[in-house]
């Protein structure tokens, strides 16, 4: 409606304002001279040349001789969406989806079985931790170098694009199914699984603003492996199992981890470390335990204290509630102890209780590592156990440590005995690196050999005399792309119109990342001629933009930490003198 108004509003401006010219009469004191340079009356038509349909009628003004005006009202579509689907779902699992999409203007919003798809709309189903979807094409992680297990925020779920439409005429709704899988490797926790109808925005709609729909979805772990404790280990076994969703054994002795196709990376944020034990634990000689860390070449140890709970099942008077128990920390002998879950939850008068079959919670974290207060660099994470009354529990004599070794084909968990090299002062010992530093990234101003920098129009212009392949007439670029420890990579393009003419990409600290050449610190720079930028189809001038995309390396042990990446971008154009 507030378009209709401010185009009903300016028409009448317009009309009043011919009116009024129309009706000017000459002043009696006016020479013939000065009536023949006066303006001429306009002669207004009764009817603006709109076709006859069922609209807004203006009414007359008093004093002044109006046009009836007639406006048609606007006939454009608005499209909406909904989705239904459970609340609940294991990552790793499929979730079946039923997707509405609305039409709720007067004009019919064309699909793709029925229009060319640069005139349809189309639905991406994306996941996203909030409800801060960007409006517009989403990307499936595995074009971006992730595999099919990986999250990424704001990703494209696999198979998460309806590209296949049917025409919605104004006033109704078409309804699609949809399956598609959660990644295996999401971290659990609630998440939006938000519908974003016409993201390429295809489809000129009278409000665009109602595009997105958000369904909160509770995302639990995995399906837990079974756990296979090595043939001669006798009693009582615990077991390190990793930081997030990497396993320990998946992590080097430098503390740095390769995931997804990248080598070499830290980590980083807020951390939940987890371990696995026997189930005849808790007991008497091993009912406790304790995460503490240090920095490398440090000697003194720190205990992690953030809270640590599980939920329970409690079922009173027809109703079903998930109470909280706390695990930890419980101040015991002095120390900051966690119990191993109890076998059985809290009991309550009235009530029955019960742990849940499944953790569809999440409740998979023995303690956090919050490294965001940390300095960057390398630590020691230790787990200890410890007896019903707080004295420590010796690795060996009470109980063994086991640590994973890899998975069979069928899910397995394999492990072996802990390297009596990670075992030191009654507790298992492992290096992990951490760092949260933001990435760095900026573009030059492109210029020609002999200095002339692009000015406030952007412009780099040529001497079309001078030969291309003259120091005089070649186009410098440069970019850099950085971050403090090197933990980043990047990705440069240089688009010509909609066409991409160069790109590089590689590790910040490269030397090469062809066409470019680097100092080791980030620093990038090519001289290119003039036709290996304009190329065959532009041969004379050509715009551009210069995309520069650097990625930090650093993770939470589910996923790359996006929030530490840095963007920039610079547009140019080349013509002749």
């Amino acid at each position: 409606m507030t378009m209709l108004r401010v185009a009903t509003a300016a028409l009448l401006l317009a009309a009043i304002a011919c009116g009024t010219w129309a009706q000017q009469a000459p002043a009696p004191d006016q020479t013939p001279e000065q009536l023949a340079q006066a303006p001429q009356p306009i002669q207004v038509p009764r009817q603006l040349p709109f076709p006859r349909q069922p609209g807004i009628e203006l009414p007359q003004q008093p004093g002044i001789q109006l046009p009836r005006l007639r406006i048609p009202l606007l006939r454009f579509p608005d499209l909406t969406v909904e989705i239904s689907g459970p609340d609940r779902v294991a990552a790793g699992d499929e979730i079946s989806l039923k997707i509405t999409v609305t039409n709720e203007g007067r004009g019919p919003a064309s699909g793709t079985n029925d229009a060319p798809a640069t005139q349809s709309y189309m639905v991406d189903l994306v996941l996203s931790q909030d409800e801060e979807v960007p409006m517009g094409w989403a990307t499936q992680p595995t074009y971006a170098g992730y595999t099919e297990d990986d999250f990424v925020e704001d990703m494209l779920l696999l198979g998460g694009r309806l590209s296949n439409t049917r025409t919605v005429a104004g006033g109704d709704s078409t309804t699609y199914t949809e399956s598609v899988p959660i990644p295996a490797n999401t971290e659990p926790g609630v998440y939006c699984l938000a519908a974003v109808v016409d993201p390429g925005n295809n489809v000129f709609e009278f409000d665009e603003s109602d595009n997105i729909y958000y369904h909160r979805i509770r995302i639990a772990p995995a399906e837990e492996e079974e756990i296979q404790p090595p043939q001669n280990v006798t009693g009582l076994w615990v077991m390190p199992w990793g930081v997030g969703g990497t396993r320990l054994d998946r992590i080097k002795s430098s503390g740095l981890v390769d995931y997804a196709g990248i080598t070499d990376a830290p980590f980083g944020w807020r951390l939940g470390l987890r371990h696995g034990y026997d189930n005849a634990i808790p007991n008497n000689t091993v009912k406790y335990y304790r995460w503490l860390y240090r920095k490398a070449g440090t000697a003194e140890w720190t205990e992690l204290v953030e809270a640590v709970k599980v939920h329970y099942v409690k079922e009173e008077d027809g109703d079903v509630t998930f109470p909280a128990y706390t695990l930890g920390p419980k101040g015991i002998a002095g120390r900051n102890l966690y119990e191993f879950r109890p076998h059985n939850p809290p009991t309550e008068p009235g009530a029955t209780t019960y742990w849940p079959d499944t953790d569809w919670f999440g409740d998979i974290y023995s303690g956090f590592f919050d490294t965001r207060t940390l300095p960057d660099g390398e630590y020691r994470l230790k787990l200890e156990c410890y007896k019903a009354d707080g004295t420590l529990a010796r690795p060996g004599v009470d109980f063994q440590f086991i640590v994973p070794t890899g998975t069979t084909a069928d899910g397995t968990i394999t492990t072996a005995l802990a390297p009596a090299g990670r075992v030191f002062g009654g507790g298992y010992v492992f290096a992990l690196h951490v760092d949260n530093s933001h990435c760095g990234a900026s573009i030059d101003p492109p210029r020609l050999g002999d200095g002339t920098l692009t000015g406030q129009c952007g412009f780099l212009l040529y001497d079309p005399g001078v030969a291309e392949t003259q120091n005089a007439a070649r186009c410098d670029i440069s970019f850099h792309a950085t971050h403090p420890s090197n933990f980043a990579t990047f990705r440069f393009r240089v688009i010509r119109g909609s066409m991409e003419a160069e790109s590089a990409s590689g590790e910040v600290n490269a030397t090469t990342a062809s066409p470019f050449s680097g100092d080791g610190n980030g620093n990038f720079e090519n001289s290119f001629t003039r036709s290996q930028l304009l190329g065959p189809d532009c041969p004379e001038k050509a715009a551009f933009s210069l995309n520069l995309h650097v990625r930090a390396k650093a993770t939470n042990g589910w996923s790359r930490l996006q929030r530490y990446d840095a963007h920039d971008v610079r547009a140019f154009a080349i013509a002749p003198r």
